[in-house]
């Protein structure tokens, strides 16, 4: 990201993969984040409380994620089940499903962009 920040690659025509790219670069860190969770120690238990306190301070839905998140209003077996589904299925679904799409775009603008 840093190189095509640094060659413009993100001014038009390619302004939608680069918005692609930063949602790839979001599901990254979401990946990390749920990974954090499946040692099932004290450092990832503290983690996630930190990390899930945070979204529950968000305005308006902040309280209801944080309680789907957790399986409830605490860290239990239910939340290492649910981070775990998370972790394996779904963002490695969406992020294959991303990753096409970013690869189709690359193709379809002429491929990587050099020095402007």
């Amino acid at each position: 990201m840093a190189r095509v920040f640094y060659h413009g690659a993100y001014k038009a025509p390619r302004e939608f993969n680069w918005v692609i790219g930063v949602i790839l670069l979001t599901l990254t860190l979401l990946l990390s984040f749920t990974g954090y969770l499946l040692p099932w120690d004290q450092l990832a238990l503290w983690a996630v409380t930190v990390g899930t306190n945070m979204m529950g301070y968000s305005p308006v839905i902040g309280s209801q994620v944080r309680f789907v998140l957790l399986g409830g209003v605490e860290i239990g077996p239910e939340t290492l089940l649910r981070w775990y589904v998370l972790h394996v299925l779904l963002f490695p679904f969406v992020t294959v499903i991303f990753l096409a799409i970013h690869f189709w775009r690359v193709r379809k603008d002429g491929g990587i962009s050099g020095p402007l």
